[in-house]
């Protein structure tokens, strides 16, 4: 099993938040089975979903304009 950590994410603006949200929840979705987490209700919102693999968090860093936060172990 893959080790899994806690991240948040965000948009670099709107237009990123409009071309990249659907991939974003997907990716999300595929990795963790969850449907719905934590999300701002700020434009652009910021995201805090279930722990996520690494190769889920590389996909999601490889989306132009997607900021993602990995958590530091201690936090």
């Amino acid at each position: 099993m893959s080790d899994r950590k806690r991240i948040s994410y965000t948009y670099r603006g709107i237009e990123a938040y409009e071309e990249h949200d659907k991939t974003v929840t997907e990716i999300i979705k595929e990795d963790t089975g969850v449907e719905n987490w934590p999300v701002t209700t700020s434009m652009p919102p910021r995201g805090i979903p279930p722990p996520l693999t690494t190769e889920a968090i590389d996909k999601l860093k490889a989306l132009d304009g997607v900021i993602v936060i990995v958590q530091d172990e201690d936090d």
